[in-house]
């Protein structure tokens, strides 16, 4: 009789809430990842040749992550754009929820390009001796292009081979022709394949999440192969990017949310503070898709009406995420810099271009935003997959930079579409809790009487 007791206890020992603190730090991810990073940045700084010799580790990780790729794609490409379709069709409301995530989120890719091609973060490291070698597997092709050739090439000769020969640019052209196709099917038959498509989606991003278990190993492969062969510059290289990425999210805050909030009479730090419960969430989950039913009870409070907050918010976790819009271009133009590659004004506007296409229906859970970069990456063709490691270094940093500023621009969002609709917002609600208060006045005094 007395071993049931000690028996449920034990479980409930064994339960993460009740596990130590220090099992549950052991089993972060994260800080797996960051103890893998400093472990080979001082082993590539005291044997470099030794260093030199881990990329297969690094190059292992990278092959998994790619592996995923292209039915990623699809799958993201062809959910977004279905839903995007059925609710623009859904009324005005959703016609001006979607103009506003085009114009924030376009803000927000040119701000953080602007940024890395303005300070240059990965410039000045010395390219290794089989730099060249690397990027040639991944330029190839792509040199001396026509413009018709390049048009030719967008179109997939059949499907399958897309897939095999994982083109992510003719996998995105198969996507948006499915989509598209998909949209004039009857409801009926429409709604099971996009349901089968959301649930294949939620397997790929399963099968990323078991891949970045093994992160560590990668990490340590691409950091000690990357000090060992390109010296402890490229250390230096990577906490400037980190910092330019946070400056610039705080620049894509107090200038385009702030803009946006000062037209629509919000107060930003009344905002901030009215989110404080949820933005702890998100700090410490690096998601911003955790506080999503928090968020959209929140903004009912501060006086939004349910039918606008229950649009935009669900559909901003896919269209509306500002700190990816911000910093996954950036974390793509830093690899080419780190490998000395040149992208001139037309690979950015390509970059930009997919990038926009690309970021529509990417959810707002951790580690997709490393998908949405590998996507890109995969792409363009001109910058090196295996850099993709070294932006896995700071990843954790990034993720909860991004998860905050997601959130915060979602709830911007749907205050601005309520506060633009007719009968949106509750306006007496919408005063008391976050709306901008007027200036401090001396109440004024009843003139003299004569």
């Amino acid at each position: 009789m007395s071993s049931r007791p000690e028996n449920g206890a034990a479980a409930a020992a064994d339960t993460p809430q009740q596990r130590p603190r220090w099992r549950r730090a052991v089993g972060n991810t994260g800080l797996q990842v960051l103890a893998a990073a400093v472990a080979a940045a001082v082993f590539g700084v005291l044997a470099p040749d030794a260093g030199a010799e881990l990329k297969p580790l690094a190059d292992a990780f990278i092959a998994l992550v790619r592996l995923t790729i292209p039915p990623i794609v699809f799958l993201v490409v062809v959910t977004g754009i279905v839903s995007v379709g059925g609710m623009k069709a859904a009324g005005r409301i959703a016609l001006k929820a979607v103009v506003y995530f085009e114009v924030v989120t376009t803000l927000g890719t040119l701000l953080g390009m602007a940024a890395i091609n303005l300070v240059r973060p990965g410039e000045g490291v010395a390219p290794p001796a089989g730099a060249s070698d690397d990027l040639d597997t991944y330029v190839e092709g792509a040199k001396d292009e026509s413009v018709g050739e390049f048009l030719l090439g967008l179109v997939p000769h059949n499907v399958v081979g897309a897939f095999a020969a994982g083109d992510v640019i003719q996998v995105l052209v198969f996507a948006v022709l499915f989509a598209v196709a998909l949209l004039q099917l009857p409801r009926r038959t429409r709604e099971p394949v996009l349901r089968g498509c959301g649930v294949l989606a939620d397997v790929f991003f399963r099968i990323i999440a078991l891949v970045i278990r093994l992160a560590p190993a990668g990490v340590f492969g691409a950091v000690a192969y990357t000090v060992g062969a390109y010296g402890p510059q490229a250390l230096t290289a990577l906490m400037k990017y980190v910092g330019l990425a946070l400056a610039t999210l705080l620049v894509f805050l107090t200038l385009v949310l702030g803009t946006v909030t000062r037209l629509t009479g919000v107060s930003l730090p009344r905002l901030i503070r009215g989110l404080r419960p949820e933005l702890v969430v998100v700090l410490g989950t690096s998601s911003s898709e955790a506080v999503m039913p928090h968020l959209m009870a929140r903004l009912e409070q501060f006086g939004c009406k349910r039918d606008i907050v229950g649009l935009v918010v669900p559909t901003g976790y896919s269209f509306n995420l500002d700190g990816v819009a911000v910093t996954v271009p950036m974390s793509a133009v830093f690899i080419a810099q780190v490998y000395g590659v040149d992208l001139d004004l037309g690979d950015q506007l390509t970059l930009f271009l997919v990038f926009l296409l690309l970021s529509k229906g990417t959810a707002g859970v951790t580690g997709s935003a490393f998908v949405t970069l590998a996507n890109l990456i995969a792409a363009v063709h001109v910058i090196p997959v295996a850099g993709l490691a070294l932006i896995l270094s700071v990843e954790r940093f990034l993720s909860l930079m991004r998860a905050v500023t997601n959130v915060l621009g979602n709830a911007v969002a749907a205050v601005a579409v309520a506060r633009w609709e007719p009968g949106g917002l509750d306006a007496e609600r919408f005063a008391r809790t976050i709306g901008r208060r007027p200036a401090h006045r001396k109440p004024s005094q009843p003139p003299p009487q004569p």
